[in-house]
């Protein structure tokens, strides 16, 4: 054996055996993206880590970086990314809703094309979003490395933590989990980002807790509104949670309020003078006015004026818009309209969580760092206490880190936001299945419809110790099969109505479809049946098994109550 060879056996073998490890957590944002980390050792209390320097970023030192990327257009391997992009860059913007194109739009959003949004991608979205997510990782790993503890991470197990928001579809999911597999993060968790601020805040503020006590959390960051509320149902020997009602939200980001800026300025230059705007350093500038201070500035006080500048932009002087020599004076009304639909908007979603849970609730995000979100907040619900921690930009990707953290809060038990089940063969009930299609099976000598079976229900409180087993029932011919005749496809259905319908129909959506294949399984667990036709077959009988451990869904396959085979969950 070679000695290469038998240093690489060793090095496994030492980091198979040690009990240390690193959690590195990646908050993947529409407009902002995180990276930090905590080494997990025994016995001592973690220290969570973000990544503050950034490439382009130098001298500025920040947790989170711009989730910008460039191409080269000869060469689409090369990219520019984050800091290092400028005004000057065809830069991809808010990658990541694009993993989720079907999520509703609000109205008070200015109209896009998803489309032609794609086409204009040079990769599929996945690839551009693999990119990004493998740029920032790899750039945090160095850093890791640098400071001086490269020998002890390569030693150390590793755990890969990455937040989606709570309103994210299976698909969408399943899109962000490739896209960090093609980035090189392997097996990762998945963590919903307001259960990740709830771990942090809680961490940070430690106050008087009691068993009973409940309180939302508002993730209010740079393209999606998250909302979830939670009661403690554990103080010791650690803090438990668990979810009270499904999570809620929309696409109420703050990323909406610079395309609603976009859109006042706009309508202040006039169409031509905005086309070369655009395309300038003067509109790079303003964007940035808006963005980093007069979003944040903003208390709701229309008295107040802001003052946005547009460098060498040589804009015509239109007074009657308050826009004199390349400065637009916003009024605090100007302000305001950019800001209440979206605030509006929050209201309306924490009302709903609050007359549907209750108790106190606890503020964070991108667009929760708006002090005029906070106030207004306050004057909704003013019985109830609002927090806005210091570090709120910061709170999703420490609060993923301590996730996976010992002796730190956890979430026993989630609700599902939807309907889950499938639809299948059952043997014909003419008083419910009147009026129905049917089907007649040889090998049991039946007659059947498609009958929808629901396996997870909305609102159903979902254990995260616990799994969930759809039964099923094949028959394939025992004398005349091919290894494709043990792949068995089912549809994963779903459905947002209040009571899911019984029969498949325009309210039951497919979600993924489920490739099941038993073909390696010894045969002799099947048992043999004859058919009414003649024929012999095999019995296949299998549980599929579902975990909600985490984020997103994960499929298992058990017969007999043991796991074999393979199952594989398709989105596209």
């Amino acid at each position: 054996m070679s000695n290469d060879l038998t240093e690489r056996l060793r090095a496994l073998t030492t980091h198979a055996e040690s009990e240390d490890q690193i959690v590195i957590a990646l908050d993947f944002g529409t407009t902002f993206s995180g990276i930090a980390y905590a080494f997990s050792n025994p016995g001592k209390k973690p220290e969570v880590n973000p990544i503050l320097d950034w490439p382009g970023l130098e001298g500025h030192r920040q947790p989170k970086v711009p989730t910008l990327i460039a191409y080269d257009p000869d060469d689409p391997t090369r990219f520019k990314w984050g800091g290092q992009v400028d005004w000057r860059s065809d830069a991809v913007q808010g990658v990541k809703l694009l993993l989720d194109p079907d999520q509703p739009k609000p109205v008070y959003l200015p109209t896009g094309n998803i489309k032609s949004e794609l086409k204009k991608l040079p990769k599929d979205p996945v690839d551009v979003a693999a990119d990004f997510i493998g740029a920032i990782y790899h750039h945090a790993l160095a850093k890791i490395e640098s400071a001086g503890v490269k020998d002890y991470f390569d030693f150390c197990q590793k755990q890969f933590i990455l937040s989606v928001p709570a309103v994210w579809s299976d698909k969408a999911k399943d899109r962000t989990l490739r896209a960090a597999k093609k980035a090189g993060i392997h097996p990762v968790t998945l963590i919903k980002e307001p259960e990740a601020a709830a771990l942090y805040t809680l961490h940070l503020h430690e106050r008087a807790l009691n068993v009973g006590d409940a309180f939302l959390v508002c993730d209010a960051g740079g393209g999606t509104v998250d909302l979830i509320t939670y009661e403690i149902t554990s103080l010791a020997p650690a803090l438990e949670l668990a979810e009270v009602v499904p999570g809620s939200g929309g696409m109420a980001g703050s990323l909406g309020l610079n395309k609603r800026f976009t859109e006042a300025v706009q309508n202040v230059v006039g169409d031509e003078q905005w086309i070369m705007l655009k395309k300038s350093v003067g509109w790079s500038k303003a964007m940035d006015e808006f963005d980093k201070v007069i979003k944040l500035a903003f208390r709701g006080d229309v008295e107040e004026d802001f003052f946005v500048s547009f460098p060498q932009a040589k804009l015509e002087d239109d007074p009657d818009e308050n826009l004199v020599g390349n400065c637009w004076t916003m009024t605090g009304q100007d302000v305001q309209a950019i800001f209440d639909p979206l605030v509006n908007d929050v209201l309306r979603l924490i009302d709903d969580q609050v007359n549907r849970a209750l108790i106190k609730r606890q503020g964070k995000g991108g667009f929760g760092s708006s002090q005029y979100l906070k106030t207004q907040i306050e004057k909704a619900v003013p019985d109830v206490q609002v927090i806005q921690p210091d570090d709120a930009w910061a709170a999703i990707v420490k609060g993923a880190v301590l996730s996976r953290m010992p002796q730190q809060a956890t979430v026993v038990s989630t609700q599902a936001v939807r309907h889950y089940g499938v639809a299948a063969w059952c043997k014909l009930e003419p008083a419910i299945d009147k009026g129905m299609p049917t089907k007649f099976f040889p090998n049991d000598n039946s007659t059947r419809v498609r009958r929808n079976t629901w396996y997870i229900y909305a609102g159903e409180d979902l254990k995260r110790d616990q799994t969930i087993k759809f039964p099923f029932h094949r028959h394939v011919d025992a004398n005349n099969h091919t290894d494709e005749d043990f792949e068995f496809h089912d549809k994963l259905l779903s459905s947002d109505n209040t009571l899911p319908p019984t029969h498949p129909d325009y309210d039951t959506k497919v979600n993924c479809t489920l490739v099941t294949n038993v073909a390696d399984v010894d045969k002799s667990l099947f048992k043999l049946k004859d058919g009414s036709d003649g024929n012999t077959y095999y019995q296949i009988q299998f549980d599929l098994v579902i975990s909600t451990n985490a984020a997103n869904m994960r499929f298992s396959l058990e017969i007999d109550g043991k796991e074999m085979g393979c199952v594989d969950a398709r989105y596209e």
